[in-house]
């Protein structure tokens, strides 16, 4: 069960024109390209053109394969790419087995690639950190007790990449092993800094406190905590945040008034609904599919 849950985020000739070679311009490069990529509103254009950057990113890490910042550039742009793919098994219909495998492998490349870069990123900044993910679990207090805040917002990128490759890893129980580390170097997070990623740690724990019954081991009054701390950090703005909340908790614990509460509040929010964004527009398309299926569920 828990397996089955956890599976469910140009012209580029122009640009290696402008900064061929020159790291000088990748700071504002990757910024403006996040930028637009988190305010677009049309998921599948940015899906399309994200391998280009993927790509080249790739050509700056050939070139110099110890940039911290560029190595972290590239974990974010597979990292939303992966997740983009991955939205596609949830929210378009019928999708023949074929591509599902297609879409599922691919995802599987980007995460592996990703984390490893993520690893590679803040054991060049902290050497106590390399190898974070073949740490054993009674270690990791030690090795993050004691990090600064740059430490501490690398340590959270990593800790997302990983657990986007346990997402696309349901699998292999040795990934789902490593749920508890993730686990616990988020909540070390979000005690350092809740604010982090617009509290999006919180969000994360949520899923993960969440995807399985109390009588089975899960914790989904704790994962309750965590996605209303998301929305108040927030201020309710945080839409995926409610999405989630709905599709693990209220679904998992069969809370039916919850669950169209959350959905209702996505759908009918004026603001929101005005300046989507692109994980906005993936929020609303989520809540959608989610009250299509609500009547068979409950």
């Amino acid at each position: 069960m828990i397996n089955k849950k956890l599976g469910k985020y140009i012209g580029l000739a122009l640009i290696i024109t402008i900064i061929n070679g020159c790291s000088l311009y990748i700071d504002s490069f990757t910024n403006d390209l996040n930028q637009a990529i988190i305010t677009s509103n049309d998921p599948q254009t940015v899906m399309q053109a994200l391998p280009a950057y993927i790509v080249f990113i790739d050509s700056l890490i050939k070139d110099d394969p110890e940039d911290k910042k560029t190595l972290i550039a590239s974990v974010n742009l597979m990292n939303a790419y992966a997740s983009l793919l991955g939205s596609q098994l949830d929210l378009v219909k019928d999708l023949p087995d074929y591509e599902i495998i297609r879409i599922k492998n691919q995802q599987k490349i980007l995460n592996k690639k990703s984390l490893k870069r993520a690893e590679k990123a803040i054991c060049i900044q902290n050497k106590l950190l390399c190898n974070l993910t073949k740490i054993k679990f009674s270690e990791l207090n030690n090795k993050i007790e004691n990090l600064n805040a740059d430490d501490m917002a690398l340590l959270y990128k990593v800790s997302v990449a990983w657990v986007s490759w346990v997402q696309v890893n349901t699998d292999d129980w040795n990934a789902m092993a490593q749920i508890a580390q993730i686990k616990f170097i988020m909540e070390k997070v979000i005690v350092y800094n809740e604010l982090i990623d617009n509290g999006n740690a919180h969000v994360y724990l949520g899923v993960l406190n969440s995807l399985i019954p109390t009588a089975l081991g899960g914790k989904p009054e704790k994962g309750k905590q965590h996605f209303e701390s998301a929305i108040r950090i927030s201020k309710g703005r945080n839409i995926m945040a409610k999405a989630l909340y709905a599709e693990y908790y209220a679904r998992l614990v069969f809370d039916e008034k919850l669950h169209k509460k959350l959905i209702s509040e996505i759908l009918t929010d004026e603001n929101i609904n005005k300046h989507n964004g692109l994980i906005n527009t993936l929020a609303i398309k989520k809540a959608k599919a989610l009250q299509r299926s609500a009547p068979d569920y409950f």
